[in-house]
């Protein structure tokens, strides 16, 4: 909250704590907002399932010391700030050779990628040009499942929609910092397609989310070659300018496209 908004005042039922299974006390996790996100799915009339019902794995890597090399022997490194860039800025590389089984924080392509400390709720789902990359133990990695009725690209959507951001939102615990846990995001309710309609509506988000990730990643190689050519034009280039253009903006989010399926407007999901 910045300093001198007004605080945000509510009030829930006895019955609300009563039943919560964690007996959380933190207001955040009782906020109407998740309610009216929980409603809203009950209205659509869809079936609902969780998160870890309609996906391979949830998990978050371990931590570990970082032993950071030059790019020619090092793996790319996402940090939880690169999530929503599709070009980077600032990344540093892995040790290949220092750090044992690094595989357990390799990522790959389809993967879901979600913020789950700091910032919580940054969604992005993994482009071929990250293929193979090391993430961060503060982005916790859904894979999907083969024939799930949530292809990646719809996942991406709802948990970027006003309903799926409610959700992830109120799982948020820490003093300090803001987390969230694996178990957390696998209880995530998500709306699963019934009828031919709904399918048919759920296929085309998941195929306009990932055409777009694939634009996008496209349009970073065209910015980084673009900016290696002006390199070519003017070769005395200072040695300390920076290697890489900042990173693109995070492209939109398909709200819309989960609106209409779940056919309530956003402002009901806000409160506005």
């Amino acid at each position: 909250m910045s300093a001198g908004s007004p605080l945000e005042q509510f009030a829930v039922s006895s019955e609300w704590l009563r039943k919560s299974s964690d007996l959380r006390l933190d207001a955040s996790y009782y906020n109407p907002r998740v309610a009216r996100a929980i409603e809203t799915l009950q209205r659509s009339g869809l079936p609902t399932k969780t998160l870890e019902q309609v996906t391979e794995r949830i998990y978050i890597p371990p931590r570990f010391k970082r032993i950071y090399v030059d790019a020619a022997h090092g793996t790319p490194f996402l940090q939880g700030s690169h999530v929503v860039h599709f070009q980077p800025a600032d990344l540093k590389y892995l040790s290949n050779t220092a750090h044992k089984d690094l595989s357990r924080w390799i990522i790959h392509e389809g993967w879901i990628l979600v913020t789950c400390s700091g910032t919580i709720g940054r969604v992005a789902v993994t482009p071929k040009q990250w293929d193979g990359w090391a993430a961060s133990q503060h982005i916790l990695r859904i894979i999907p499942a083969p024939d799930s009725p949530c292809p990646p690209g719809y996942l991406y959507a709802f948990l970027s929609s006003p309903v799926g951001q409610a959700q992830l939102t109120a799982q948020i615990y820490g003093a300090v910092v803001d987390e969230l846990t694996e178990g957390q995001a696998r209880s995530i309710l998500i709306p699963v397609p019934k009828t031919a309609k709904q399918k048919e509506l759920v296929n085309a988000i998941n195929d306009h989310a990932l055409r777009a990730v694939k634009r996008r990643a496209e349009a970073a190689e065209l910015a980084t070659r673009a900016v290696a050519e002006v390199g070519d034009l003017l070769p005395e280039l200072p040695s300390d300018m920076p290697d890489e253009p900042a990173g693109l903006d995070e492209f939109e989010r398909f709200q819309r496209a989960t609106q209409k399926l779940l056919q309530v407007p956003k402002s009901e999901i806000a409160g506005q």
